[in-house]
């Protein structure tokens, strides 16, 4: 029998959730289709190919934030973290950055489905 008090404990939190449901490497996918339409990083890649090629997708994607002035660190298991001036910032605020100091030179590419 299931106990309902201690599956209401287990419940996990949105952010750990996330990070279940592709974190990183999802986000590392996504930080490539937008930093291929800023012309920061030469081609993209969905989660499949960056789950499989980590190590080159996740090095792109760094230097392509390096580019952009932001130190990212990049990570399979938890979020990735940016940096902008010694100073943590979050994804939403990297990306904000991204889209107000660079030209978007591409569309970003759209989901398969």
């Amino acid at each position: 029998m299931i106990d309902e008090k201690k599956l209401a404990n287990a419940a996990m939190s949105d952010e750990e959730l996330d990070s279940v449901a592709g974190g990183s490497i999802g986000q590392t996918a996504e930080d490539s289709t937008l930093l291929y339409a800023y012309g920061l990083v030469d081609d993209y890649h969905r989660e499949l190919h960056t789950a499989f090629h980590w190590n080159s997708d996740s090095s792109a994607v760094d230097a392509g934030w390096a580019k952009a002035g932001i130190t990212c660190v990049t990570s399979p298991l938890s979020k990735n973290r940016y940096f902008k001036d010694g100073k943590e910032m979050t994804c939403d605020e990297a990306r904000d950055y991204l889209k107000a100091n660079f030209k978007q030179i591409r569309d970003i590419p759209k989901p398969y489905f």
